[in-house]
């Protein structure tokens, strides 16, 4: 899923992209449900918006393309 988040960061112009690895950063996951990986999350202005866990590469797209578009 790596490649295709890259690919995907590069290709959204209004967002920035962050990879964190909930298990080199344990503290990151106080900001997001992180009980099922890999987990998602998007931020606005430092506050949570909204987050998906998957590994289907449609449903990461969606959740980009529905923050994004706000």
């Amino acid at each position: 899923m790596k490649p295709k988040f890259k690919k995907l960061s590069n290709e959204t112009e209004n967002a920035t992209f962050v990879l964190v690895d909930a298990e080199k950063f344990p503290e990151s996951r106080r900001m997001a449900d992180v009980s099922n990986l890999p987990t998602f999350a998007a931020f606005e202005k430092g506050q949570f918006v909204k987050q998906v866990q998957t590994n289907k590469f449609e449903s990461l797209k969606d959740l980009v393309d529905e923050v994004a578009a706000n």
